[in-house]
């Protein structure tokens, strides 16, 4: 019985070592990875692992299984560079012994390329504005003729008297009167219209026009000589009084400068008459020379 119960502790003894040696025999799992694990097509980036079952290490890209790295070490890290010609994915890179399948994979993602939009120019359109046409009116000159007036005067006859019973003979003349004569001048537009054809001597006459440059000022010229002036209103349109500082017989062309030209035409007239005074005179005288006769021969 003895050697039963030694026989069982050497076994509780050996039992302890049996399961460490299993639990050392097993070797720790392997990892892989990638830095950075995305980016475009082209990108170079950090392949990493640890714990291979292998030293000789082999890196393959999945399409084609094309071989893009490879170094000797169990744990280790190199650079690989992802296939400029990769279309947008996720991909899964393998690490492997050589001649071996993988022992791990490790995911990679190139994202799609963003969308450009193309933005056309904007259409310019040129616009070719011609100059203005500048029209230039010259108006003619104005000739303003002025004809004075001849007044007549007419003389009555002498009458002579003799010293007999024949009564006196008297002649009277009739009063004469003289007009002086209008002389033509040349024919106005007759866009400035007066309140009278004809004035007196010292009289005055109302001149009306319209077609000015509204506000503009209106000066009236007749001979060179200011006879009159104002301002137009609004619509281009005046009023006003002209009267002339000299008396000269005829007909009188006036014009109104006011942005544009205005003309008419006023008639001044001047009438001289001589009466029968003269015949009563050649009475009187009659008279006076019969008296002094009768006296003389008394």
């Amino acid at each position: 019985m003895s050697i039963a119960v030694a026989a069982a502790f050497v076994m509780l003894g050996l039992l302890p070592m049996t399961a460490a040696a299993q639990t050392t025999s097993q070797p720790p799992a392997p990892a892989v990875g990638l830095k950075p694990n995305s980016g475009p097509a082209g990108t170079v980036t950090t392949a990493w692992w640890s714990n291979a079952p292998c030293r000789d290490i082999k890196i393959y890209w999945p399409v084609g299984r094309v071989q893009i790295g490879a170094l000797v070490a169990i744990s280790g890290q190199t650079n690989i560079t992802i296939p400029s010609s990769a279309a947008p994915g996720s991909y899964s890179v393998e690490f492997s012994c050589s001649g071996k399948p993988g022992f791990g994979f490790a995911a990679f993602r190139i994202p799609a390329p963003p969308t450009t939009t193309t933005t056309r120019p904007p259409v310019t359109t040129t616009t070719t504005t011609r100059p203005p046409v500048t029209t230039t009116t010259t108006r003619p000159p104005v000739t303003t003729t002025t004809t004075r007036r001849t007044t007549t005067t007419t003389t009555p006859p002498v009458t002579t008297t003799t010293t007999d019973s024949t009564p006196p003979s008297t002649t009277d003349t009739p009063p004469t009167e003289t007009t002086s004569t209008i002389t033509d001048v040349p024919e106005p537009k007759r866009d400035l219209v007066f309140d009278r054809e004809a004035i007196q001597p010292g009289d005055s006459v109302q001149a009306t026009g319209k077609g000015c440059t509204p506000n503009s000022s209106v000066e009236l010229v007749s001979a060179g000589e200011t006879v009159g002036s104002t301002t137009a209103d609004d619509e281009g349109r005046f009023t006003t009084k002209i009267q002339f500082s000299k008396i000269e017989p005829g007909r009188h062309l006036i014009a109104a400068e006011c942005g544009i030209l205005l003309t008419g035409t006023v008639d001044q007239l001047v009438t001289s008459s001589t009466g029968g005074s003269s015949s009563t005179l050649v009475v009187l005288v009659f008279f006076v020379l019969a008296g002094a006769a009768l006296i003389r021969f008394t």
